[in-house]
């Protein structure tokens, strides 16, 4: 196909590239623009399949997704490259992990969580529980929470101070509907995730041909 992706996305691209950069400050953000340019010459067949049967505001989203994704691998690999460790050694944060951590932090407990294994079961690595790993990971969830906005602080609060709160005690209490009060919560834990690192990056394929 020829190449309208350029003037189609130059925006995007440049305003990802611009995000990353803030997130990841070791990063080059025209390094970044690269790889994402980089992302669309390499898949031809998505492309031509996204330009032929989706409306522009669907393709948009699409491409859109796809390239913070793009975005968070190659920022990701670049990071542990430049500290000196092995891309697998990185810890994605899960909601759940979060969750289980945030009682004990917002009491200022020093406990391991009970269920915290549960949650976080990798059979190719360390449980989070085995050795003084889980201090690390407490550190790492407080160092967050302490960093996002004091709208979300609260929310969870009023959801995690007590292990026993319902949805709808926090909905009550902001005078919202249990499931606004769910929501509330998910962008709040959303919030702390992206101070950790985000979401694990996931590999794409362009019809058949899988990302190297």
């Amino acid at each position: 196909m020829d190449k309208p992706y350029i003037k189609d996305y130059s925006t995007i691209v440049s305003l990802i590239s611009y995000e990353y950069s803030k997130r990841y400050r070791m990063i080059d953000r025209q390094d970044i623009s690269q790889e994402l340019w980089l992302w669309f010459a390499t898949r031809p067949n998505k492309l031509r399949d996204w330009y032929d049967n989706f409306e522009s505001k669907d393709r948009d989203k699409l491409v859109a997704k796809s390239l913070r994704n793009a975005a968070l691998k190659f920022c990701t690999k670049e990071k542990a490259k430049s500290a000196g460790y092995e891309i697998t050694d990185n810890f994605y944060y899960q909601p759940q992990i979060i969750e289980e951590f945030l009682p004990y932090i917002l009491n200022d407990s020093y406990m391991l969580p009970v269920g915290v294994n549960d949650v976080n079961y990798k059979p190719d690595r360390n449980s989070v529980a085995e050795s003084n790993t889980w201090l690390a990971v407490r550190a790492d969830i407080s160092e967050a929470f302490e960093t996002i906005e004091e709208r979300h602080q609260n929310v969870l609060r009023l959801r995690y101070n007590s292990i026993n709160t319902t949805l709808e005690q926090v909905g009550s209490e902001l005078n919202i509907s249990p499931d606004a009060a769910r929501k509330r919560v998910d962008r709040a834990i959303q919030a702390m995730i992206d101070e950790l690192g985000g979401k694990r990056p996931y590999t794409e394929y362009d019809h058949g041909n899988p990302e190297e």
